[in-house]
């Protein structure tokens, strides 16, 4: 549940690809400890909100963390200033190990990525999801979609996120495994982590969101409070 404060402010968000709108004027805010799902369906501009967010595709509008504008298109800015995203189909380093793939996340943290100290420094992370200890030296291509999932959220707890972006977490993956992202999911809503969550299926969405944005047409509606 919410801690109180605006953790992140969207404000009058714009996306388009050419002469193509895939976002229009989109405005919400995620409270600090709070867990906000953007729903609706596939193609319909939630991926491209939050990518923008991300700093990762040019956008119109404002993008607060903590009460700081972000500049646009400076996926580097928004790391530093806590962001955090867990993309869609993962995009890992296929050929890298899951240690490795891990590591990275520590990246923005140290600075230099010393591998000792890289490695010292987050493989509390690996508590989280205790199946990829057996998994460290084993190439991250060679994973099941859902060990890989486990990777890429292990990779972005690495990182320490003030807030977490969660991109279609369970795309493509067996309900039991999906199951076991929203297990994990809950108890990270419980530690008063930011989330915001992009999800297709609102099924999902409603077992840990505190809030939902209904998107549809690249426009949002008036979000609604899910928990009681």
């Amino acid at each position: 549940m919410p801690s109180g404060g605006a953790a992140l402010e969207v404000d009058g968000v714009s996306v388009s690809y050419g002469k193509f709108v895939a976002v229009e004027s989109v405005t919400f805010s995620v409270g600090a400890g709070e867990c906000v799902a953007v729903i609706g369906p596939n193609g319909h501009g939630k991926s491209s909100l939050v990518t923008a967010i991300a700093g990762l595709v040019r956008r119109g509008g404002t993008v607060r963390v903590f009460g700081e504008a972000l500049p646009v298109g400076n996926p580097r800015a928004a790391v530093l200033a806590g962001l955090v995203l867990v993309p869609e189909r993962r995009h890992l380093y296929p050929e890298l190990t899951t240690r490795d793939n891990i590591m990275l996340g520590s990246y923005s943290r140290t600075r230099r990525l010393r591998a000792r100290q890289a490695w010292d420094d987050v493989s509390g992370v690996i508590d989280m999801f205790p199946e990829l200890g057996r998994l460290l030296d084993q190439k991250a291509g060679t994973l099941s979609g859902g060990q890989q999932q486990m990777v890429a959220l292990a990779r972005a707890m690495a990182a320490a996120p003030r807030i977490l972006l969660l991109d279609e977490p369970c795309l493509g993956l067996a309900e039991a495994v999906a199951r076991r992202v929203y297990d994990w999911l809950r108890e990270m809503t419980a530690t008063d982590m930011t989330i915001l969550l992009v999800e297709e299926n609102p099924a999902h969405a409603i077992l840990v969101a505190d809030r939902v944005v209904r998107m549809y047409k690249g426009l949002v509606g008036r979000p609604e409070v899910t928990s009681p």
